[in-house]
């Protein structure tokens, strides 16, 4: 591979041409090649562990507790008391949680071969 200098990248890119992406050497696309299929096989891996998770009654009852004090209730209160800001942040701290329980539960879908789509947060 050559390295090109940012002038050319930028040149490339306004072209609309992503020929100049694909100028890995042999031994470089190979060691990509692999890696990307570890990525996907400790992906793969990890979303199995949620789901066998899932699937014991232990499990099960911390996942249940779990989305009980995240999924299951509200994100934001709009008359806690509380200035604008705090409110704000309660609100991000709680989407926060959310997203965390959300990824757990796609990780179990993933994991038992269910189709999983993006969390709808509108």
């Amino acid at each position: 591979m050559t390295p090109m200098n940012f002038q050319d990248v930028v040149s490339g890119a306004r072209n609309g041409g992503w020929d100049w992406f694909q100028q890995l050497d042999d031994k470089v696309a190979a060691a990509l090649k692999l890696e990307q299929e570890k990525a996907q096989e400790d992906a793969e891996a990890i979303a199995r562990a949620w789901a066998d998770f899932a699937r014991t009654p232990g499990g099960r009852k911390a996942l249940e507790a779990l989305f009980d004090t995240t999924l299951r209730r509200t994100v934001f209160f709009s008359s806690l008391g509380l200035d604008i800001q705090s409110m704000a942040v309660f609100g991000a701290f709680r989407e926060g949680q959310n997203s965390v329980a959300h990824e757990i539960a796609r990780q179990i879908a993933k994991g038992q071969g269910e189709p999983t789509k993006p969390r709808d947060v509108t």
